[in-house]
């Protein structure tokens, strides 16, 4: 297997055979319960990437393997396997594998003295001294590399928090974050300096760019020194950049094609005398301070912390402006530029977190800023960005699943539902893991959506609701929505009453809507156009109706059209026609639906979703003109300020705030 980390042998077992160089001075200690090897830092360092990428590569028990083997040895390793059940979690949503993930990160930020007393005590814990001097290490910027990973594991924890999607866990979440704040904004000032000091003045940190960063995308995979070169090419970023000095003072703009925005860091105002504690003068500290670090080191550490302050800033960014004010209590605001800068440096270097960067990066632009619907209908955005980043990985993972996986959903976003269906069910057949064999099969259950092909969609999601443990209610729904959307009413029926005795957590935004949607059925006479009423709901919910196909777009719309009194489906089946007509352009006609749409669906208010999504869309097609860019505004503000308690209002709420900053 082509290994970027080094010469680690990986193979068989998942642990090294005959890998037992000695670790030389400044190794690391192996603790009692390890694997009995005592490997250098540097070692180490290239084991973890090993693992990593035999991780991303379909050998998920071999990873796990090598991880366990040295979890106790070293903390690069232990950080592997942290990251490892994380990506399980994430890849799954199963309860289960979440519990075990957070479970993993909580001993992990003990392990790292972060567990004691809240921030303060992680942070005093790091800079006076852990408690365990051997977890500490001697060698040269163990303490940096401590620290990173106490953030790091602190960053991972309240996304996994955040995942519950319910208020109070937005509240831990958020706390979680500031605790991974005080850690990083410590950690970046240090690797900053040291960074500058071992490359120059000349050189750069990660730049916070305007989201047109494609030019960077295009430069060499050698190893990275410096930042700067992979800054913007010649293609002319629009807009001005402003630059951020460490103390948080905003300095004159520079031009945007050769801009170098510091990552902006300001020491907390409600703790004044952090900083001089986090400079304190012990002896310890001074000894390391006065042992130089090797510039492989440096710029490894540099990478890092880039990469936990990218995924840290793109947490803040994307929480619900309902929760920005505790945001601002906290001390916390999120950069979603400064977060994607950091990742596109850290994904350039040699440590374990680089490909882990990558896969972010297509995160970013193939899930959330369409799901989020981050710039506006045009769900294509993050496509370009996304297929150069496939690219760059093809030579070392043309065959992970996870990689196939992000190529369909390029694919689909595209509209080539023949092509991400390709490779999906390459996903699905390279893949032992069932994690990913699950999420590729959602993939391909909803590529059949998208085809309108209800029969194949139906059997999909009832594969789904038996055999995933997320949400068996979700699929439930799906599958008796596809029933009913193919003519089977009887079935439908008896699907959607399965619906109740399958949520888990009627507090939950999905199950909540799932639940409301279901008794509706119930007590309602259903027909068919009722259930392709629902269908097409589902498409435009989650942003997909533009990767359906002209053909079927327009099947959609002449369904639509042609049916008969729809009662108080009125103002959904006006929604559907009016998204519709948006994707193909014709403006004026999206417009006047999308008003009959808010009219109707005020006379329903058990579906009060329907007329604040359709005031969101009227917002953004009017706030694109000059002339009626006001009118668009007030639309905006309107659901922002006057609709509350509908289905997915958190999820509106986040398109509406990115609309309102676009139109400022």
């Amino acid at each position: 297997m082509c290994s970027a980390g080094g010469s680690s042998n990986t193979g068989g077992g998942g642990g090294p055979k005959g890998d037992g160089g000695g670790g030389g001075e400044g190794g690391v200690g192996v603790r009692e319960g390890g694997s009995g090897q005592s490997l250098g830092p540097e070692e180490y360092t290239k084991l973890a990437r090993d693992g990593i990428q035999l991780m991303l590569n379909n050998r998920f028990t071999e990873a796990e393997e090598l991880f366990r083997h040295h979890t106790q040895d070293n903390l690069h390793m232990a950080m592997g396997y942290c990251y490892l059940t994380f990506m399980n979690a994430v890849m799954s949503f199963e309860e289960e594998k979440v519990t075990h993930s957070m479970e993993t990160l909580r001993s992990m930020e003990r392990r790292c003295g972060g567990g004691e007393n809240g921030w303060f005590s992680s942070v005093k814990s790091i800079v006076l001294g852990s408690r365990n001097g051997q977890e500490q290490g001697d060698e040269p910027g163990s303490q940096l590399e401590q620290q990173v990973i106490l953030a790091d594991c602190q960053v991972l924890l309240a996304i996994l928090t955040f995942l519950q999607q319910e208020i109070g866990s937005y509240v831990k979440g958020g706390w979680v974050l500031r605790k991974a704040w005080k850690v990083y904004e410590h950690a970046y000032t240090k690797v900053k300096r040291l960074y500058k000091q071992t490359f120059g003045e000349a050189q750069d940190v990660p730049t916070n760019l305007t989201e047109e960063y494609i030019g960077s995308l295009n430069t060499s995979t050698d190893e990275l020194q410096s930042p700067g070169s992979w800054s913007v090419g010649s293609t002319g970023v629009p807009g001005p950049a402003a630059d951020f000095s460490e103390s948080g003072h905003h300095s004159a703009p520079l031009s945007s094609s050769t801009s170098a925005l510091g990552i902006r860091i300001p020491l907390s105002k409600s703790v004044p005398n952090l900083k001089g504690f986090l400079y304190s003068n012990n002896k310890h500290q001074q000894q390391s301070k006065n042992r130089p670090l090797p510039p492989d080191m440096v710029s490894r550490l540099m990478a890092s912390v880039s990469f936990g302050y990218g995924l840290f800033q793109l947490c803040m960014s994307l929480l619900p402006p309902s929760l920005l004010r505790l945001v601002h209590v906290l001390g916390l605001q999120g950069d979603r530029l400064a977060g994607l800068s950091a990742l596109m440096f850290a994904r350039k270097s040699h440590d374990m977190r680089a490909p882990l960067a990558t896969l972010t990066l297509l995160w970013y632009h193939t899930i959330v800023r369409p799901f989020f619907a981050l710039d506006g209908s045009k769900v294509r955005a993050g496509v370009e960005a996304a297929h150069l980043l496939l690219q760059e990985a093809q030579q070392n993972y043309a065959q992970s699943a996870l990689f196939l996986f992000f190529r369909g959903r390029v694919q689909r976003l595209q509209g080539d539902i023949s092509g991400a269906l390709m490779s999906y069910r390459g996903a699905l057949q390279v893949s032992p893991q069932r994690e990913l064999q699950l999420l590729a099969l959602h993939e391909v259950a909803w590529c059949h959506l998208l085809q309108l092909n209800w029969s194949h969609a139906q059997g999909a999601f009832a594969n789904l609701k038996k055999e995933s443990r997320w949400s068996k209610s979700f699929y439930a729904y799906l599958s008796a929505v596809c029933l009913g959307a193919s003519g089977k009413l009887e079935e439908c029926v008896k699907g959607m009453m399965e619906v109740p005795t399958l949520v888990r957590r009627s507090s939950h935004a999905l199950e909540a809507f799932l639940m409301r949607r279901a008794l509706k059925a119930k007590s309602e006479t259903l027909t068919k156009n009722c259930c392709l009423l629902r269908a097409y709901e589902l498409l435009y919910m989650w942003n997909a109706l533009s990767s359906c196909s002209l053909q079927h777009r327009l099947q959609m719309v002449e369904e639509c059209q042609t049916m008969e009194d729809c009662g108080d489906h009125e103002g959904l089946r006006h929604l559907i026609v009016a998204a519709i007509l948006d994707t193909l352009g014709s403006v004026d006609d999206a417009v006047e639906h999308f008003r009959l749409s808010v009219q109707h669906g005020l006379l329903n208010p058990e579906e009060l979703c329907v007329p604040a999504f359709a005031l969101y869309e009227l917002g953004l097609l009017l706030g694109a003109s000059d002339e009626t860019l006001e009118e668009g505004r007030k639309c905006l503000e309107d659901v922002r300020d006057n609709y509350h308690g509908y289905d997915f209002e958190n999820r509106l709420n986040v398109r509406i705030h990115a609309a309102l900053k676009n139109l400022s």
